[in-house]
């Protein structure tokens, strides 16, 4: 064998077992954030295994103290006090560039954490499809026309329904012609020639649905902006109960709200806290918007009453939430807002908002003692971590209440705005 085959074999082996060496890398690096947003005097931390190394570009100093690696094998990146934009460069074996970051680093936002229990009420933008009715034994009109459960029907003929008396009515009068029913599906406009047909029960003519028109329900305060005015809560969308559709808003509001019993989480049975309030008592603030972080709106006066940081606090970026000891602030009896030691156990790696964030572990006795961990009603319950406001409690583990999911408040700010 020549001396030309011998250096290319030895040179594909070489290669080989360069790309095994470096597999682990090849995925760390396909991990890393594009870009990351931090506040001035933070410090963010990313994943970035061995041996890719990190370092500020020239003119990002102004902004970037520098980057080290911590005990726990992340780049840490620290912030100045003032704020820009910096880019930083990950280096495989300290030599080859593979990727750049762009940091922005701004002022930290300050917020008033919320923790109050809410009662929440809204009404749907349309008519929510939960069922389909027959009519003496005949199948239903709409749903042999190919409306189906979930579907949002928005008008009839033309004319606009916002309630379901609304629509019995103009069906009613229907003579013998189809109507021409328009419903939002996923996102999609789509129209139906429907024929109603009568009901022999009471010889009333009907499209044969069961509609719902609106809900209402026990929550917890996230945040008051007292710079905007607004506000968020729950952390999660309000969807149909029957459907699981993401409740088309087109009116709502919330309210003072008292906790007036606590049912007990039990593994497989969540707990729940019980509230009486009463719309026409009083209303705090109108729902303007119902997204998968949780709902928004524009508070009639300041929600500070019962905060235990009136004055406010920092928001954290989703780089500076880290696993470890934190507070949930929440109102379990009495109408006061109480902090409540908890563990963030797991952080999930988010470039881009997405739901459960991470999971959050009760660990105050008294909590626990009274509620079993996380119950429904919780909803919302701001999450605080080193004196800043990281996050909103979302979701129990059906088959263990001392856990459950959060949401970084980055996201929920996003879906505010």
């Amino acid at each position: 064998m020549n001396d030309g085959k011998l250096h290319r074999r030895a040179g594909a082996l070489l290669a080989a077992a360069v790309m095994t060496f470096l597999s682990p890398q090849v995925g760390a690096i396909a991990g890393l954030p594009d870009a990351l947003v931090m506040q001035t005097g933070g410090v963010a931390s990313v994943e970035a295994a061995l041996p890719l190394s990190a370092e500020v570009t020239a003119g990002g100093e102004a902004v970037l103290a520098g980057v080290d690696r911590g005990e726990d094998g992340w780049l840490n990146l620290t912030a100045k006090e003032a704020a820009g934009t910096a880019e930083v460069v990950f280096r495989l074996l300290g030599v080859l560039p593979v990727k750049t970051m762009t940091v922005t680093v701004e002022p930290p936002r300050v917020l008033v954490p919320g923790g109050q229990s809410l009662g929440v009420a809204v009404e749907t933008q349309g008519l929510v499809v939960v069922g389909a009715s027959d009519l003496g034994g005949e199948t239903s009109p709409a749903q042999a026309a190919g409306i189906r459960p979930g579907d949002v029907i928005r008008s009839v003929d033309g004319t606009e329904v916002d309630s379901a008396e609304a629509l019995s009515a103009m069906i009613a009068r229907q003579g013998d012609e189809a109507v021409q029913v328009e419903v939002l599906r996923e996102g999609e406009v789509l129209s139906f020639n429907v024929l109603p047909q009568i009901d022999p029960r009471d010889q009333t003519r009907r499209l044969g649905v069961w509609v719902r028109e609106s809900t209402a329900g026990v929550g917890t305060l996230t945040y008051y902006d007292p710079q905007s005015g607004g506000f968020g809560a729950l952390g999660h969308a309000i969807t149909d109960v029957d459907t699981g559709i993401l409740f088309p808003v087109a009116d709502g509001a919330v309210y003072e709200n008292e906790v007036v019993a606590v049912t007990r989480g039990e593994a497989g049975e969540p707990g729940e806290l019980t509230g009486a309030f009463f719309e026409a008592a009083h209303a705090l603030g109108d729902i303007e918007r119902n997204t998968q972080f949780g709902v928004f709106g524009t508070a009639d006066e300041p929600l500070t009453d019962g905060a235990l940081y009136p004055e406010g606090l920092p928001v954290a970026s989703r780089g500076e939430v880290h696993t470890g000891d934190a507070q949930i602030l929440t109102t379990i009896d009495g109408g006061e807002v109480r902090a409540y030691d908890c563990e963030i156990e797991k952080l999930a790696d988010q470039s881009e908002p997405q739901t459960r964030s991470m999971v959050v572990r009760v660990t105050d006795p008294e909590l626990l003692e009274q509620t079993g961990g996380i119950v429904q009603g919780m909803s919302g319950s701001p999450i605080v971590q080193d004196g800043k406001l990281v996050g909103a409690v979302t979701h129990v583990f059906v088959d263990d209440p001392t856990r459950g999911y959060g949401v970084y408040i980055e996201w929920m700010l996003d879906a505010a705005a």
